[in-house]
């Protein structure tokens, strides 16, 4: 099918038919952006309920290491401060209890006074914060989350002063809790997470501690960014999807934390890749996306079969009888186009208009060649009436030249002898005759010049050039405009019509310079170029304007084409104000050897 300038008919329907989807593909996008709302939602409510139970599992967790302590502590005062004694104790206390994986009793400058398990012990505790805390505090003290490990795994020491009757601290009971195996509650609920989550807890400075649902195990987590650090602990709860460290896109969800384990602010972070926290979402924007683009494809090609069957094989009609119709086919019609509709109806209407178009230019036509003729005839007539003139003319000299200018010769020649045989002394006769000579000699030069007007015999003797060169001695000689014929001696082999026509148009050329160039020189040059014989004229008078050239009252120019036309020759006008005219004229020549 030929291609249209700008949007086609069918890509317009197809782009209305798509355009109808847009309502639609907007609502898929508002359903698939409320669907991660709700999975935000269900993801925020999620950690909230895992901060709960992890801060009622601290507490319950604190309430027995209390106890557990407590019953340490006493069983210390019980042996009257003699602690090897009680290592068997705790050993089976050690045994017996889950989740704990030392218990000691140091003194106060840290050398460890009995143990549960003396190979998971160190025998020096000196300079553990927990243990000078607990020396200067006086009462229960949990350590930190960092840098504590037994065997490769990750504790948490609690330690509790065994005080003096005067109040000063005797012993430390200390317990370090496994990591590991705190906080049973939350790992059945993140087990039900998907591959690569992880569970934080971070407070102002630092992650605290991070579990791994993949390797179900706890660990001190890497430096957390600082700006992602900022928006959880300034917030309360919420989420926010973030790069992590390996630049993968992950939901933060975070909820803070109460537990009389700690007294500073935590927040317990549930990290999950995106792509898996969203995925419900993800897959209905997919399934929905991919119901769209099939409903899409199935509108336009249902479009591209109505459109082809209904409108654009019929509209392909139309076009190609427009285009033979704009090509000269006045035959050219459509027909009948299926149903009687619009486009049926608008088939007969460019019918009826091309057999309208066809009639009006069969007319003109027939006027045109009607025109032609007359233009014809016109320019035979005016031919006719240039060549029946010039034989007038032609007619006219000879017969002055041979009777008038003989009779007149005869006359002078008479005088003279009647000059040469007079009796009479010179007087009065003499004078008389002398002046009939005077006006027979004008008579004679009149007589000569009306000759040369009518048909100079130069032309006809001497050829173009030489008669074009006299013409423009003489044009001098009467208006006193310096006139000259530049020609390297080309002498064109012209017929006696082609002279002569040649000959009128530089004689009419000249008669409008002195008319109305107001000029006060003249170059004509006179030569063969491509074929052709080149006149030009130039003048430096005022300067023909294109108006004066195409003026219908300028009969000199009009003349000066007409005279052309049989020979096939143009002549054009230049001009410039101030700078003047310049008239060439072409005719063409037979190639040189072959007579015109």
């Amino acid at each position: 099918m030929h291609q249209f300038a700008g949007i086609s008919l069918k890509t317009r329907l197809y782009l209305l038919v798509l355009a109808a989807f847009i309502p639609v593909a907007v609502l898929i996008v508002y359903v698939a952006e409320e669907q991660k709302a709700i999975e935000s939602q269900a993801l925020l409510h999620r950690i909230r309920l895992l901060a709960r139970a992890a801060a009622d599992a601290e507490n319950q967790q604190l309430e027995a290491t209390g106890n557990f302590l407590l019953a340490v502590a006493n069983a210390f005062l019980a042996v009257d401060g003699q602690a090897p004694r009680l290592s068997p104790f705790l050993t089976r206390l050690l045994n017996e209890t889950k989740g704990y994986a030392a218990v000691g009793i140091v003194d106060p400058g840290g050398r460890l006074l009995a143990s549960g398990d003396p190979s998971a012990m160190d025998t020096d505790y000196a300079g553990r914060a927990w243990l000078t805390d607990a020396i200067q505090q006086k009462h229960r003290i949990m350590g930190q989350y960092h840098d504590e490990h037994i065997h490769g795994q990750a504790v948490l020491y609690f330690a509790l002063p065994v005080l003096s009757d005067d109040g000063q601290p005797i012993a430390v009971v200390f317990v370090a809790l496994d990591l590991n195996r705190m906080n049973r509650v939350i790992f059945r609920q993140l087990t039900e997470l998907p591959h690569g989550s992880r569970l934080t807890l971070l407070d102002e400075r630092r992650g605290m501690l991070r579990y791994d649902v993949d390797s179900a195990s706890w660990s001190i987590p890497s430096a957390m960014d600082a700006a992602l650090r900022q928006q959880i602990t300034r917030r309360q709860s919420g989420s926010i999807v973030a790069a992590d460290e390996n630049r993968k896109w992950r939901i933060y969800a975070f909820a803070p934390m109460t537990s009389a384990l700690r007294p500073e602010p935590v927040s317990i972070v549930l990290e999950m890749p995106r792509d898996l926290a969203l995925s419900a979402s993800t897959r209905i924007f997919s399934r929905n996306l991919a119901m769209l683009a099939l409903s899409a494809l199935m509108a336009v090609l249902a479009i591209w079969w109505a459109a082809d069957a209904f409108i654009l094989r019929r509209v392909k009609a139309m076009v190609q009888a427009s285009r033979r119709l704009a090509a000269g086919d006045l035959t050219a019609r459509i027909g009948r186009l299926g149903v009687n509709d619009e486009l049926n109806h608008l088939a007969g209407v460019f019918d009826e208009m091309a057999a309208a178009l066809q009639m009006r230019l069969e007319r003109e036509e027939q006027m045109l060649a009607s025109l032609a003729q007359s233009r014809e005839q016109l320019r035979g007539l005016s031919a006719h009436q240039n060549a029946v003139r010039e034989e007038e003319r032609h007619r006219i000299a000879r017969e002055i030249h041979d009777q008038l200018g003989q009779s007149l010769t005869i006359l002078k020649m008479d005088l003279a002898w009647l000059k040469r045989h007079q009796q009479l002394p010179p007087g009065d006769l003499s004078g008389k005759i002398e002046a009939m000579f005077e006006v027979i000699e004008a008579a004679m030069e009149n007589l000569h010049a009306v000759i040369a007007e009518l048909r100079p015999v130069i032309l006809d003797d001497f050829g173009l050039a030489a008669a074009i060169e006299w013409q423009a001695e003489a044009f001098t000689r009467h208006s006193g405009i310096a006139c000259r014929l530049e020609n390297d001696g080309f002498e064109p082999e012209l017929s006696k019509d082609q002279a002569t026509a040649l000959f009128r148009i530089f004689q009419e050329t000249l008669t409008n310079i002195m008319r109305h160039a107001q000029a006060s020189a003249v170059t004509v040059h006179l030569a063969r170029c491509d074929g052709e014989l080149v006149l030009e004229v130039a003048d430096n008078g005022c300067g023909i304007t294109p108006d004066q050239i195409e003026a219908p009252h300028a009969f000199g120019l009009i003349g000066i084409r007409e005279r052309l036309h049989p020979f096939g020759g143009r002549v054009d006008f230049t001009g410039q104000s101030g700078q003047g005219t310049i008239v060439t004229i072409h005719l063409p020549l037979p190639p040189e050897g072959e007579s015109p």
